[in-house]
Formats: structure tokens, sequence, C-alpha cells
């Protein structure tokens, strides 16, 4: 019995031994994929949303001095540039461009965002991964792997026509404004021509 005790322990024991070389793999496999992805700090992040605003805020400016451009010419062949309407127009336009550059921010730290949950998820993965094959060879292989398809640049979209509007309705102001000087002058007329009819 006592032997038999014995051979249980024995086998016992070869269990363990397995057990933490076993995890002595998984732990070297944790550390090849960390090594891997050291790159990936605060600094890599915060590079993705500067590289989308490298590429999209050069187009908001280059848009905003079209408009600006076509918006003076639009009102000096509509005689309005000395008119009220010249400054809440380019106010109008000032405000759209606001809202653009924030609308460019936003999408940039969407990029920054969206870099950083794609790391997070491909190291959650290749832990899993590692912690079942225990292979620090294969887990560093695929770790290498994953880094590098992460460092690769998303592709960018141009920005549409962000200022496509900024001239609309500018011939109709200038009508307006012509209809309100009329309508002054044949006030006038009309005031005097009811004041002579109450005195009959």
């Amino acid at each position: 019995m006592c032997m038999g005790g014995g051979g249980g322990d024995n086998g016992a024991a070869e269990q363990r031994r397995k057990e933490e070389e076993r995890q002595g793999r998984v732990r070297e496999g944790k550390a090849n994929i960390d090594k891997n992805f050291a790159g990936f700090d605060d600094g890599f992040y915060s590079g993705r949303t500067q590289s989308y605003l490298d590429y999209a805020n050069p187009q908001l400016e280059d848009q905003f001095k079209d408009a600006q451009r076509e918006l003076t010419l639009a009102l000096a062949r509509s005689n309005l540039l000395n008119s009220s309407a010249r400054a809440r127009r380019f106010a109008d336009l000032k405000k759209d461009y606001d809202m653009q550059s924030r609308s460019i921010a936003d999408k940039a730290n969407q990029y920054g965002s969206r870099a950083r949950s794609s790391v997070e998820s491909a190291k959650s993965d290749l832990y899993s991964q590692n912690a079942n094959i225990a292979n620090p060879t294969l887990a560093s292989q695929n770790a290498q792997a994953r880094a590098m398809s992460l460092t690769e640049m998303p592709a960018y979209s141009p920005l549409g026509q962000l200022f496509a509007g900024v001239t609309s309705g500018i011939a109709t102001q200038m009508d307006l404004e012509r209809r309100g000087k009329n309508r002054y002058n044949m006030s006038g007329l009309f005031d005097s021509g009811d004041s002579s009819s109450i005195k009959e």
C-alpha cells in the first residue's frame, strides 16, 4: 500500500512539474507578445490623431480660402460688398469653418481611439491564444504579424465640398435689398397720398 501511495505522489508531482513548465512557457510567450507590442504607446496613438489632422486640415484651409474668394466675387457682382449682407455672410462662413474644424478634430481623435482599441483587442486575443498553446516561439511570431498589421496607416477619404452653399441666395439678397429701398421710397408717396385723402 505504501508503494501504491508513493506512486500516486510521483504522478501528482509529475503533473505539477509539467504544469509549472507550461506556465513558464505561457509567461515567456506573454513577454514575447509584450515585447512586440512595446511600440504601441501614447505617442503612437497621438501620432494617429495628428496624422489625420495633417491630412485634413490643409484641405479645410484651401477650401476656406476658395470660399472666401468666391463669396467676395459674388458679393461684388451683386454690389453688396458694402452692405450688411457682407458682414453676415462672412460671419456665417467663419462659423461654418469653426464647425468643420471641430468635426475634423473629433474625427482625428476617433482615429487615435480606434487604434488604441484595435491594439488592446489584438493583445487580448494573443494572450488568450498564448494561454492555450503555451508556445513562446509561435506567440512571438503571431504577435509580430499582428503588430505589423496594426502599424499600417488607415486609408483616409478626401474631404467633401465643405462650403458648397457659400454664395447661394446672394442674388436673392440683392433683390430683397433693392425692393426694401424701393418700398421705403414708395411708402413716402403712399403716406402723403393717404394723408390727403384723410383731409378730404
